[in-house]
């Protein structure tokens, strides 16, 4: 005997006794549903947080890095020029001190043969129109006598430039050839600088 066909309605009342034991769980399902999305949202925020960061972070860290490169650049060719003023002086250095060399031995011919002639008055006139002259505008001979002349052992670089009015970059020349000299010791950058030491 064949079954009888059940009506929408029959088939509908039959399925819902089925399931309708599930329908209690929906809304805690439904519930878990919404946390579940809203934590997914969240960490997508966080993470598209964390990257805009990260990004920030990196765009400071390329800034700081092409500044300093160019810092970089500009210095190595300011030693670069300073290193080649330097050799300037150190040749006209070189030059005056043969100079006064060949002026100290003329005085000793002159001495030997003509003491009673030349006063030492007249000597010390001559040695002080030549550093009036010819070394007083150094930079070499200003930054010894403000060393020498002040009870004060160290000097920065800064302080010298602010007391004898030089540029920075002949300052660092001199204290360059002053230091090769064994006159003054200086840092390898000459950012400090001090008699080796004090006359008299």
């Amino acid at each position: 005997m064949e079954g009888t066909s059940k009506t929408p309605l029959e088939e509908f009342i039959d399925l819902y006794a089925q399931i309708k034991d599930k329908f209690a769980e929906l809304p805690e399902v439904l519930t878990k549903l919404s946390t579940y999305s809203d934590d997914i949202v969240k960490t997508n925020n966080d993470l598209k947080s964390e990257n805009d960061d990260l990004k920030s972070k990196l765009k400071a860290a390329e800034d700081k890095f092409n500044k300093l490169k160019a810092e970089h650049e500009t210095k190595d060719q300011s030693i670069e020029e300073a290193l080649k003023d330097a050799n300037q002086y150190k040749i006209k250095l070189e030059s005056v001190e043969e100079q006064m060399k060949g002026l100290r031995e003329m005085y000793e011919e002159v001495s030997q043969e003509r003491a009673e002639e030349i006063e030492i008055q007249d000597l010390l006139a001559i040695y002080t129109i030549l550093f009036e002259k010819v070394f007083a505008g150094n930079p070499h001979t200003k930054i010894l006598l403000l060393l020498q002349g002040v009870d004060k052992e160290e000097w920065t670089r800064d302080e010298i430039v602010k007391t004898t009015g030089f540029s920075p970059a002949a300052v660092i020349r001199a204290l360059h050839d002053l230091r090769n000299s064994d006159i003054v010791e200086t840092d390898d950058s000459a950012t400090t600088a001090k008699l080796l030491k004090k006359l008299g």
